[in-house]
């Protein structure tokens, strides 16, 4: 399960987590058109189990945005309510903190307006939660039951609803959480893969030794005039394999030659 920010919204979005000002911000709202499956709006802060909830149901689904301080109306308009007061990160922390696991990330930013050239914003003061995509550590639950939060639940986002996730939602995030761990899923590495894995193998072993038999050229082996006038002295790393990458593939050919011809019948 993983939830989509739209398509118009996505560039604006990006640009608003990698530089969250007031100007962002205002970019981002004017260019709102409702709740979305990874966007939720709120006009105040809520209580700790019900935030928790939201943030579960975001995490498990991809991450997503709160917005405090915007309401959504009937119609799927937003309306810039704003909040009466910026609440303490610390405050926000301990309200959820016995309800997720640590390892759900967020961040919370505060944008306060005294002057806008967008009207709806100005004298007023909005918060937004960014909860981040953390595929490595999912399915998140929930630590603690409290109100319409349930214990050791997994919460989605369905929609623009958080819910319980069923056995085909769970499986998707399991699936997700493997496929972010083991990127091939468990199946065969393909011929490409093996061969460039091989490669930096040996690019990272070195075939021969190269030493300098006067002391007083040693110290100076790395200027390049010195190192004409001295005597290099090679000898074979011991621990380099027998055959070299090109040996290895030449070898290769030929077995597989050969298997070409025992399938073809030719012996």
């Amino acid at each position: 399960m993983s939830v989509e920010i739209p398509k118009n919204l996505k560039d604006i979005v990006y640009e608003l987590l990698q530089e969250p000002t007031l100007d962002r911000f205002r970019e981002f709202f004017q260019a709102q058109t409702g709740e979305h499956d990874a966007i939720d709006f709120k006009r105040q802060w809520i209580e700790g189990a019900a935030l928790a909830k939201e943030m579960l149901a975001l995490a498990n689904s991809g991450g997503g945005i709160i917005v405090f301080g915007v309401e959504e109306k009937e119609d799927k308009s937003t309306q810039a309510t704003g909040l009466s007061e910026i609440k303490d990160k610390a405050v926000i922390s301990n309200g959820i903190k016995n309800f997720i696991s640590s390892n759900l990330k967020y961040e919370v930013y505060d944008f306060s307006y005294t002057a806008s050239e967008y009207k709806a914003l100005e004298n007023k003061k909005f918060q937004i939660l960014i909860i981040e995509d953390t595929p490595q550590y999912i399915p998140f639950l929930s630590k603690r039951e409290s109100g319409s939060l349930k214990q050791n639940m997994i919460y989605i986002r369905r929609g623009t609803s958080c819910e319980i996730a069923n056995e085909e939602e769970i499986q998707r995030i399991l699936d997700k959480r493997i496929n972010y761990l083991h990127p091939l899923n468990g199946k065969p590495l393909q011929l490409e893969e093996h061969l460039k894995q091989l490669k930096i193998l040996y690019q990272n072993i070195e075939k021969n030794h190269v030493s300098y038999e006067n002391t007083f050229a040693g110290i100076i082996a790395n200027l390049s005039v010195a190192r004409a006038l001295m005597k290099k002295k090679v000898e074979p790393n011991p621990l380099y394999p027998d055959e070299s990458y090109e040996e290895f593939v030449s070898r290769m050919l030929i077995e597989k030659k050969k298997k070409i011809e025992r399938v073809l019948d030719l012996y």
